[in-house]
């Protein structure tokens, strides 16, 4: 449509500028225009005037991402809509069935809200993302996960999911296109109907104005801070009697998750236990981000940071061990090494004001048993590079190693009958191979702009993808981290964009398809997502 110079004077809901900034500050926009619809016939009003005067309209919400799924980067915005959920779109009704619990949320609510109120009712997640300050809608357009498989000898209870949080959808009401009236409109699709698949992780492809979920009797949980296992026995190549593997944390208790910072030998592995009575000697916590002490980069962290930016490079081994060293004093001057309370309270750890930096990320498919070998060999390439950049005097890895496994999207947990898997999931089932059960998400973390290391993140991610993608396991990458490294940085690859994520999905072209039925106009697009989200 020809845009006239009078379009935002037209747009029927009043507007705001707004400077748009995500979590590594990597991609920023400057003056957007940016309007907050209070129900579905405002947000469908938007959808409408947008396509008749040739703006793409973005959902935007607390901005807790890398990639550039909602803006390009700079200043090439101006035909850009922002559509802020967070101000009146955040309403949930929660009800009671018979074993478990389902809820309708509009997805502009923030996922501390949401739990709270889930944990009043009597119940909670089996695993979430760690921040509070995520929308709904930004959690399943990017299938957010936290870290959860069962334990061995534990059954999943009625509502439950071991997948991300997207395959707790039972329901979706989205904007789509009538071709018979011409104009968008909101309709609502059932987790049995085909044409949800795409939407379950949609990557911004609609506007979501609210999903219906499963969620199931919340439980109480222990967290265990564990910071005195050496690399070479969490990280092992197999686990043997007596060992404390990440094989063997997954065994006890199905929750684990290690931060491993730099040039340290000791991660801070964290494991969490369904516990409905507290231990002796745990504390109990009734809130969730306990772990004050790495909430904000203390003095002697964003001095060491200055000076690793201002070429002295050779002081990120310090940095690494600093981290650890303050972590190791956090959990005991806190009290917070052993701690129980309702799940909430143990899931949400992040806050918005923790030490920002860039990541890449990718989810490795393969059986459980397998899980460990995959694990040691990630964690071996990585040492050998550190070790090749080290002898040219270049740190490029600044920041932790973070692994967390869940399990896989399987459409049997939902309590839809017929239901089907999430298409653009990085967990969804891998055809051909049931026995693929768990996804072991792994991300290094980094500065912004820290030399070399985007050519580390190119080599890292040729071999992650030549390495995992045997007869044993596959590759996909994480869609909200850093990946499709190429001479321009993240999300550059053509190699990358244009075959080796589409061949991910076996149907992809589908997806696309239902995509561009529903949307014929892309106006719920970005550049970036018009160059990857096409048919091949």
């Amino acid at each position: 449509m020809t845009v006239t110079n009078n379009a935002l004077a037209s747009l029927p809901l009043s507007k705001t500028y707004f400077d748009f900034e995500n979590w590594s500050k990597e991609v920023t926009g400057k003056n957007l225009v940016c309007c907050a619809p209070k129900n579905g016939d405002e947000l469908i009003t938007v959808a409408n005037w947008a396509y008749k005067n040739g703006y793409t309209v973005r959902a935007v919400g607390f901005k807790h991402n890398w990639s550039p799924l909602t803006i390009a980067n700079g200043n090439n915005n101006e035909k850009v809509l922002l559509v802020d959920l967070t101000r009146h779109l955040n309403k949930v009704t929660i009800n009671k069935g018979e074993s478990y619990g389902y809820f309708t949320a509009q997805a502009g609510i923030d996922m501390e809200t949401l739990l709270t109120k889930l944990e009043k009712k009597g119940y909670g997640f089996y695993s979430t993302p760690a921040p509070g300050d995520l929308t709904l809608g930004g959690v399943l357009t990017i299938d957010g996960h936290g870290t959860c498989t069962p334990a061995v000898g534990e059954t999943k209870k009625p509502g439950g999911t071991y997948g991300t949080v997207s395959n707790a959808i039972m329901a979706m009401t989205i904007v789509v296109w009538n071709a018979q009236k011409q104009s968008y409109e909101l309709k609502t699709l059932q987790r049995n109907d085909p044409e949800i698949a795409p939407y379950l992780t949609a990557l911004g492809r609609t506007l979501v104005y609210d999903v219906t979920m499963q969620v199931p009797v919340n439980d109480k949980m222990r967290c265990e801070s564990i910071v005195d296992i050496h690399i070479d026995e969490l990280f092992a190549a197999e686990t043997k009697p007596g060992m404390r593997t990440m094989e063997h944390y997954l065994n006890a208790c199905g929750r684990a998750e290690a931060i491993w910072f730099p040039f340290t030998e000791y991660p801070w592995l964290k494991t969490w236990t369904i516990s409905p009575k507290r231990p002796r000697n745990v504390k109990q916590v009734n809130a969730p981000f306990n772990y004050t002490f790495s909430d904000q980069a203390p003095i002697q962290i964003s001095s060491l940071v200055k000076a690793i930016a201002n070429n002295k490079p050779d002081l990120t081994p310090l940095l690494g061990q600093t981290e650890m060293s303050l972590v190791q004093l956090g959990l005991r001057e806190t009290l917070t090494s052993d701690i129980w309370g309702w799940s909430k309270n143990l899931l949400l750890y992040v806050r918005p004001d923790t030490l920002r930096v860039t990541a890449n990320g990718y989810a490795i498919i393969t059986r459980r048993d397998k899980a460990q070998r995959a694990i040691h060999d990630f964690i071996q390439q990585y040492l050998k590079m550190v070790d090749v950049y080290k002898a040219r005097n270049s740190y490029p890895m600044s920041c932790a190693i973070e692994i967390r496994v869940t399990g896989i999207d399987k459409p049997q947990d939902s309590v839809v009958p017929g239901a089907v898997a999430p298409a653009l999931s990085a967990a969804r089932p891998v055809e051909g191979h049931p026995e693929w059960d768990v996804a072991i998400w792994i991300d290094n973390l980094t500065m912004p702009d820290t030399p070399d290391a985007l050519q580390f993140y190119v080599e890292m991610e040729e071999w992650v993808f030549s390495h995992y993608n045997t007869p044993d396991s596959t590759v996909r990458v994480e869609w909200s981290k850093g990946w499709g490294y190429g001479e321009k940085g993240a999300w550059t690859s053509e190699k990358m964009l244009t075959s080796v994520v589409p061949s991910c999905y076996p149907d992809w072209n589908k997806t696309i398809d239902i995509f561009d039925k529903n949307d014929p106009h892309k106006i719920f697009t970005s550049p970036f997502m018009r160059k990857l989200l096409v048919k091949h």
